[in-house]
């Protein structure tokens, strides 16, 4: 993705949005230096459990090179010998904060790690707990106190992948289409305890039975790749399925992020892993009756 005054180096982007402040009223125009939104961003930033936010690697003191805003340090290459006005802010990184998230329609955590003024703009880049990154403007982030941070309750995410000799068209099928709910249900519904009729208020074979209410549905193929994502109001549940197809060898990753859990996540985490043997093993059985027919 390239900016008119920068350079930014993402794998993939939902789609730049309108900014909204802590105040939810209170609406920006994108800034120019970023404004993006990329949930799907999970190799680069995958999730990050709480308690471990303080571990995640950042650039503090300078700007960023090039290499470091490749390798997950941070997000925004400015060139410095062409916009010699740019600074990065006095503050110490990574710093936890909230952010209202337009697409989620939900103020979610994230991760500060990059702040810098240009053009008489203040800038952040961050990443989000659940995995991704996004931009703003300084002012559209609330910095969490210690005191805040330690009211968090822990929890951890469940990430991840798993690979599957079919196509990505074949196993969106499984994961998508409605026909297939009662084959999948109990896996992650072993007591019979979903309504007769969940299906009709999910977009995915798959359903977490405390995830609350739901503020926000995606499910479409983005740059190529199929992906999924549900964001949820209690303990701002979340779950991505991101589906990366290698052309030349037909071969799918199926990647997963679901969470944060808390005293469950061991039991999720069991029903997630059975899960998505199971979409292995049915996707594989459809693709080589495609390939028998």
């Amino acid at each position: 993705m390239y900016k008119k005054t920068l350079t930014v180096f993402v794998i993939l982007c939902l789609t730049t949005l309108t900014i909204y402040s802590q105040n939810k009223d209170e609406v920006k125009e994108p800034h120019k230096y970023g404004g993006w939104y990329c949930p799907d961003n999970l190799g680069g930033f995958p999730a990050v459990n709480i308690f471990d936010w303080e571990d995640v690697p950042v650039v503090n003191g300078r700007m960023p090179t090039q290499e470091e805003t490749r390798n997950g340090m941070s997000l925004i290459f400015v060139d410095e010998k062409k916009y010699s006005d740019v600074v990065p802010l006095e503050m110490t990184m990574p710093r936890l904060a909230t952010y209202y998230n337009n697409y989620s329609k939900r103020v979610e955590f994230v991760i500060v790690i990059q702040a810098f003024k240009i053009d008489k703009d203040s800038i952040v880049g961050f990443r989000y707990l659940n995995g991704g990154n996004g931009s703003s403007r300084f002012n559209e982030v609330n910095f969490l106190s210690n005191y805040e941070i330690d009211m968090i309750p822990s929890s951890r995410f469940i990430s991840q992948s798993i690979k599957i000799q079919a196509t990505q068209d074949v196993i969106w099928k499984i994961l998508t289409k409605p026909e297939y709910a009662e084959t999948f249900q109990p896996t992650f519904d072993k007591e019979n305890n979903l309504d007769t009729d969940w299906r009709k208020a999910s977009n995915v074979n798959y359903s977490y039975p405390n995830s609350g209410d739901q503020t926000s549905a995606y499910a479409d193929k983005l740059f190529g790749s199929f992906y999924i994502q549900n964001d949820y109001n209690h303990n701002q549940y979340n779950e991505k399925f991101l589906l990366r197809e290698n052309e030349s060898t037909k071969e799918t990753e199926l990647i997963i992020v679901c969470g944060p859990f808390g005293d469950d996540y061991n039991t999720q985490q069991e029903i997630i892993s059975h899960w998505a043997k199971q979409v292995k093993k049915i996707s594989e059985s459809h693709q080589t009756f495609s390939i028998v027919q």
